[in-house]
């Protein structure tokens, strides 16, 4: 089965990035990728420079993968997310530190991940390639699910470990009556336990000999998602069909990895909100 990656492009130091980043995963057998532009005109006797330059870059590296370009018209985000309705990866550069502009002019990252019905992978303008393992968070509710299920793949298909974050804190102390009713840190912390080991056992349905590590942290998602994030080669996250900006395990948390994570970050949405 052929693995389809749409690529929005425009030219800048991100995007170049962002073509690398798929160049090395198109190295894979059975890719077919499109590097997008939207928006401009194109006269019938002007060829898109930009786009074959990027078509050249991208084939100089990774030969064996079926490379296609083309422009469209329309407006960001919602033409390139039109364009990879049908695709299997969405992949895009973006400004780290600048986590509310993308390299695609007047586009906003969290808006394309939140509006898209696929994964999107958001690489960083500072990535440098890496080998390390698939780092996945791992929510309370079903808005993981999806998101454990495609790291599971990735690690698999790159044959590297998969790490599980699961972040927790005390439950707010609850009143019965005239007592105040305060929760066991031992319970508390089994419980959250049991999440990331029923989430370790799903990934492993993937491929039983996947290695798979669990990280159980008492602490904020971002901190401990980032902490992790340190020489691994992809990060993924799970999204709510409210989008990026209310879901539970995104949000602030979205924020701050497009924010400081030097590693490509991957949202992916929840199987409600999926579109195929």
């Amino acid at each position: 089965m052929v693995e389809t990656i749409v690529l929005g492009f425009d030219g800048s130091e991100a995007s170049v990035i962002a073509l690398d980043w798929v160049a090395e995963r198109a190295a894979r057998p059975r890719t077919a990728v499109e590097i997008v532009m939207i928006g401009g005109t194109l006269l019938e006797d002007d060829r898109d420079i930009g786009l074959l330059d990027a078509e050249r870059r991208l084939l100089d590296r990774a030969p064996e993968a079926e490379v296609s370009s083309h422009r469209f018209p329309g407006r960001m985000p919602a033409a390139l997310i039109e364009r990879a309705r049908n695709a299997d990866l969405l992949v895009i550069g973006a400004r780290r530190g600048m986590p509310l502009w993308s390299a695609l002019s007047g586009w906003m990252p969290l808006r394309l991940t939140s509006g898209s019905g696929g994964p999107v992978v958001v690489v960083p303008d500072d990535w440098e390639p890496a080998t390390g393992r698939v780092v996945v968070g791992v929510d309370d509710d079903r808005s993981s699910v999806e998101a454990v299920s495609f790291a599971a793949r990735e690690a698999d298909s790159a044959h590297v470990p998969l790490t599980l974050v699961h972040t927790w804190t005390m439950p707010t102390p609850r009143m019965e009556g005239a007592v105040v009713l305060l929760a066991s840190p031992i319970e508390a912390r089994a419980g959250e336990r049991r999440i990331l080991r029923d989430a370790a056992v799903a990934a492993q349905l993937t491929n039983s000999e996947l290695v798979v590590e669990q990280i159980l942290e008492q602490s904020s998602p971002a901190s401990a998602l980032l902490r992790a994030a340190f020489g691994a080669s992809l990060v993924v996250v799970g999204t709510h069909h409210r989008g990026v900006i209310d879901g539970a395990l995104l949000g602030s948390v979205g924020r701050d990895l497009l924010a400081e994570c030097r590693t490509p970050v991957c949202v992916v949405p929840g199987a409600d909100r999926a579109v195929r």
